[in-house]
């Protein structure tokens, strides 16, 4: 396993890393984590993605991870041991697409690997469409893992890469052949439960229990926020409020509200359907913390098993934002469970996706995935 991290910020800089990838022999196929106040100059950086030989995949994302540490600028390359094939599906805000024939069509030929990496533009409007055609095209056999690219602006722009160069409003789908063992959990608990969404547009609520969104949401956040929930500073208090759609299983998907319009209509990242029942969860730090180490010590299995040749971890950048200075302690947590001399590379992502290796692929918001490769 080859990799380079960078602190800096230059296109240079990542452009020194794919040149290390390119010239070693062991390197299959390679993984590229950016961070979006790199700001690189898209044309340059196209025209790079397209010069390399080895098939490559990755994004720009908020934030990286590379060992226990969270870097706001650099890049990290990591030249993987294994084969990886590679589709991109364009148009991701489209609505009334059949994703399922799609993918199937893109991947026709291609044999279901153990291992699925799966990277959206994470500010597009039909990622769970994405994702539900994606299993129904692979099922759960494969492990998956991967996460929403993009900005904190919230401005979309074009965020992941390919060969073929820089992407927006799209999926990249990378076919891995490599065996994983793949956790999630988030650490989340219900503080007021079962409210129906009952009027929705892909990532939009409009009504809750048939009232306007933020009335609802507000009523039940201001009994618990430190400060009064307005619209002004909506970003900032419901951070510590997200949603959680109920499921069969007990694990509840978490759906993070990140903005209210002028009407009182809530923007999440990822959609939800009419007809869900939602909770609206909270959490002290501690209990992120630990849900965290205990999702990552599931994906490394027990203590007899042969350490992995990595460690990859996509955490949802709202957990950083909620958790602020104490973010390192997740890190930490996680960093202390992880076999010796095994490697820990990551973004911060905008919602995850994943497997539990055992259940329905799912589109994550404010939940830890950790993967063992």
């Amino acid at each position: 396993m080859q990799h380079y991290f960078t602190p800096a910020s230059a296109l240079s800089a990542l452009t020194e890393g794919l040149s290390r990838m390119a010239k070693a022999d062991s390197v299959q196929s390679v993984l590229v984590f950016a961070c979006d106040a790199n700001d690189y100059e898209r044309e340059t950086l196209s025209a790079v993605l397209q010069s390399q030989t080895k098939p490559l995949i990755g994004g720009v994302f908020p934030q990286i991870v590379f060992q226990n540490q969270a870097y706001e600028q650099g890049a990290l390359v990591i030249g993987l041991p294994y084969a990886l094939h590679s589709v991109c599906i364009s148009g991701l805000s489209e609505s009334n697409r059949c994703f399922a024939d799609e993918i199937e069509a893109a991947l026709a030929g291609q044999s279901t690997p153990p291992t699925v990496l799966v990277w959206v533009d994470g500010l597009a409007k039909c990622i769970s469409d994405l994702v539900d055609g994606l299993f129904d095209v692979l099922g759960a056999e494969p492990h998956y893992i991967g996460g929403g690219a993009g900005s904190l602006s919230f401005v979309q722009k074009p965020c992941l890469f390919s060969n073929q160069g820089v992407h927006q409003d799209s999926a990249l789908i990378g076919l891995l052949q490599a065996p994983s063992r793949i956790a999630v959990g988030h650490g989340w608990s219900s503080v007021d439960k079962d409210h129906q969404i009952t009027r929705v547009e892909k990532n939009t609520i409009y009504e809750i229990d048939h009232r306007n969104a933020f009335e609802v949401y507000a009523s039940v956040v201001n009994r618990y926020a430190p400060q009064l929930l307005v619209k002004a500073n909506f970003f900032q208090v419901a951070q510590a409020f997200p949603f959680g759609i109920n499921k069969f299983s007990d694990e509840k998907v978490v759906r993070d509200p990140i903005a209210v319009t002028d009407e009182g209509a809530l923007v999440c990242v990822g959609e939800l359907v009419e007809g869900d029942f939602v909770d609206i969860l909270s959490a002290k730090p501690a209990q992120l913390v630990t849900a965290a180490a205990e999702t990552a010590s599931r994906a490394y299995g027990q203590a007899s098993m042969k350490p992995p040749q990595m460690a990859l971890l996509i955490d949802c950048i709202s957990r950083a934002l909620f958790l602020k200075p104490q973010f390192h302690l997740e890190l930490d947590a996680i960093w202390q469970v992880t076999p010796a001399h095994t490697p820990l590379f990551g973004a911060l992502v905008l919602g995850e996706i994943a497997n539990s290796g055992a259940g329905y692929l799912e589109f994550y918001n404010k939940t830890t995935v950790v993967a063992s490769i």
